[in-house]
C-alpha cells in the first residue's frame, strides 16, 4: 500500500502592491533567474565597464567610500541609473548568494552564538532584465522621477 504524499500549494500575491524595496528584490529575482544579475564589486565594476549594465545597486550602509563613488562616477559616465538598498545584507539575500540572513541569524540564536553573514554584498548589477514585470517598471518610472 503506498502513502499518499500531501500536496503542497504555492500562493503568490499578484495584487500586493509595491514598494520600492519589493521591487527591488523582484526585478534582481527575475534577473537572476536569466543569469542576468553581476554580483559583488569586481563584477559590478566590469559590467559598468564593458557598457553591459542596466541599473546598479549600491548597499547605503557600505563602508568603503572611495568604492561607492567609483561605482557611481563609472555609472554617470556610463548613464546607468544608481539604486541603493539599506543594507548589504538585504542586497545579499535579494542575490540569493549564501544561505539567507534570517536563518543563519535563526541558527546563531539557537546555538547561543553571533551570527556571521557571509558574503557580504555592496553592490550588484543587472546586466538581463530577463523579462518585463511590473516590478521593473515600477523601478523604470521611480528612476525617471529621481
Amino acid at each position: 500500500m503506498s502513502e499518499e504524499v500531501p500536496q503542497t500549494e504555492l500562493h503568490v500575491e499578484e495584487n500586493k502592491p509595491l514598494d520600492r524595496i519589493t521591487a527591488i528584490q523582484t526585478v534582481l529575482g527575475i534577473s537572476l533567474c536569466h543569469g542576468g544579475v553581476a554580483k559583488g564589486v569586481a563584477e559590478t565594476l566590469k559590467a559598468l565597464e564593458s557598457g553591459k549594465a542596466k541599473v546598479v545597486f549600491i548597499a547605503e550602509d557600505c563602508d568603503n567610500e572611495q568604492l561607492k563613488s567609483t561605482i557611481r562616477a563609472l555609472a554617470e559616465q556610463s548613464g546607468v541609473p544608481v539604486v541603493e538598498v539599506p543594507t548589504w545584507v538585504e542586497l545579499k539575500d535579494f542575490c540569493k548568494l549564501g544561505m539567507l540572513s534570517s536563518t543563519i541569524i535563526k541558527i546563531a540564536e539557537e546555538k547561543g552564538k553571533e551570527p556571521k553573514i557571509k558574503p557580504k554584498c555592496s553592490s550588484a548589477v543587472i546586466v538581463d532584465w530577463g523579462e518585463d514585470s511590473e516590478a521593473r517598471r515600477f523601478l523604470e518610472n521611480e528612476l525617471k522621477q529621481a
